[in-house]
């Protein structure tokens, strides 16, 4: 059974809400989780969207944008907030997990940065994981994960069974 799967979705698609479904879903399932999901909060005004990253083990929130101003267009990636995300996501997996869950592979997973370390060291230790994948960096995504893991839909039940699946063979 393939340990890594990955749900690919278009621009604008509400994958956050898909993920939470997920985590809700597999935490009733009796999963023990670790791992990210992004949270877009009302921090912010209309000047940028206040994004938070939720340790999915803990319900901990990490701020990852940065208002830049009145005189910005949008916000910027607060490279401390994503910094105490990814400790946590380390710290996390590498207690007893049974599924790894990534809020995505985004921009800066496939410049090298981002959580792209910590997605690395779950595979590494052998943790199933899951993670959104936008149709934009799928190449990225391709040349970091090679060809070993599935691509499932953006369907609750579709990937609950894959979780259950996967975590039953990795006990």
């Amino acid at each position: 059974m393939t340990m890594l799967a990955a749900i690919p979705f278009a621009s604008g698609f509400a994958i956050d809400a898909v993920m939470h479904v997920l985590v809700d879903r597999l935490k009733r399932r009796g999963l023990r989780l670790a791992g990210v999901v992004q949270h877009h909060d009302d921090g912010c005004d209309d000047r940028c969207m206040a994004m938070s990253l939720e340790d999915v083990a803990t319900g901990r929130r990490f701020p990852i944008s940065q208002d830049l101003g009145s005189g910005a267009a949008g916000c910027h990636l607060d490279a401390a907030g994503l910094a105490a995300a990814a400790a946590a996501f380390s710290e996390a997996s590498a207690g007893r997990a049974d599924l790894v869950i990534v809020n995505r592979f985004g921009k800066q997973e496939a410049l090298g940065e981002g959580l792209r370390q910590e997605i690395a060291g779950a595979l590494l230790a052998g943790l199933p994981l899951l993670i959104a994948v936008r149709s934009d960096f799928l190449l990225a995504w391709r040349d970091f994960a090679g060809d070993d893991w599935l691509e499932l839909p953006p369907d609750e039940e579709a990937v609950e069974r894959w979780a259950l699946a996967v975590t039953a063979v990795a006990a």
